[in-house]
């Protein structure tokens, strides 16, 4: 852009350099796109939830549910049932957690015929009790008025063999609170040993 004038002082020259100005006007078009995006993007979304006058008093919390817990030890099962104080039929003594100890050890062989159990092929496995564990949550249930909807929380210790953890959820599905088998327990779940020590397990051994 150039312009010029003639008087006295001659011709002169004016030169405006408009480059700069459209690069500044463009950067500053892309950083209010680029804002007005992320705003929307990374927004989240609140409900307020404000106090209500209301002539009513409001609706009694339901009962907290009774909750199975059991922890597998290398020397057994520790089980409780959590909130039995609070449940319809109060049994606090139930929140106390129970040991269930090992009975003994046994062998098993792997890729040897059997009864030829030497060397490396032999292996020694801690026996736990199942038949205690399962009189123990039906016991629960029975004492309790459980339904087959109690939660079920099982946890093991690190150093537990996998195959333990297997056979006491298979207990658990076995454990009914009458003889036809109609109301027995459903769909355990495995946690955390942690996620139990606010549940009245203050040590694992």
């Amino acid at each position: 852009m150039g312009g010029g004038s003639s008087g006295k002082g001659g011709v002169a020259d004016a030169n405006l350099n408009v480059v700069p100005f459209i690069d500044l006007l463009a950067c500053t078009i892309c950083f209010l796109l680029i804002s007005a995006a992320w705003t929307q993007m990374a927004r989240i979304d609140v409900d307020q939830a404000l106090p209500k006058a209301s002539p009513n008093k409001p609706p009694t919390p339901p009962a907290p549910e009774a909750k199975v817990n059991i922890v597998i030890t290398p020397n057994g099962h520790l089980v409780n049932l959590w909130n039995a104080s609070k449940i319809a039929n109060p049994r606090p003594e139930l929140e106390q957690v129970k040991k269930i100890a090992t009975t003994g050890d046994f062998k098993l062989c792997r890729g040897k015929v059997a009864g030829d159990c030497t060397g490396s092929s032999a292996e020694i496995f801690k026996k736990y009790d199942y038949n205690k564990l399962r009189e123990t949550l039906e016991g629960y249930m029975r004492d309790c008025n459980l339904e087959d909807k109690t939660k079920v929380m099982v946890a093991a210790i690190d150093s537990v063999q996998y195959m333990h953890l297997i056979r006491t959820l298979d207990i658990i599905l076995t454990a009914c609170k009458d003889k036809d088998k109609k109301v027995c327990l459903k769909n355990p779940s495995v946690g955390d040993v942690n996620l139990l020590r606010a549940e009245g397990f203050t040590s694992f051994d």
